[in-house]
């Protein structure tokens, strides 16, 4: 369902988030940690920088450290970065009017509730 990229995103936030203790974290510590390809990652975070949810610290000590408290970055905050949930908002059968009336419409629109949920209302430390 999730993007390979958005998924890398999450194992590196979170393994940021549970190792929270200010100080940052080099890139391929997360990589190996977390079994994210060491190129693919360093994409990642400096996109995650970009939109400001990391901080990108230079030196010999330096690394990657979250901007913010994880229980402040919200699951979409990150995924709409790597991936466009819109075909999930959509209708069931992809019409471009949907009504409401068809079966699949009444089993589909629970799951995608669920889905806009668990997105706007989980954030990194939870998982």
């Amino acid at each position: 369902m999730l993007s390979q990229t958005a998924i890398y995103a999450m194992r590196a936030l979170s393994y940021m988030a549970a190792r929270q203790n200010g100080r940052p974290i080099q890139s391929h510590t997360i990589a190996d940690e977390m079994q994210i390809p060491k190129n693919f990652l360093s994409k990642i975070l400096h996109r995650l920088v970009r939109a400001g949810i990391i901080q990108s610290l230079r030196g010999t000590h330096g690394g990657f450290r979250l901007a913010k408290s994880p229980k402040k970055i919200k699951l979409r905050e990150v995924i709409d970065l790597f991936m466009n949930l819109d075909s999930y908002r959509q209708c069931f059968l992809g019409l471009h009017e949907c009504d409401g009336s068809c079966r699949a419409h009444h089993k589909w629109e629970p799951i995608r509730q669920g889905l806009e949920q668990l997105l706007d209302y989980t954030t990194i430390d939870e998982l």
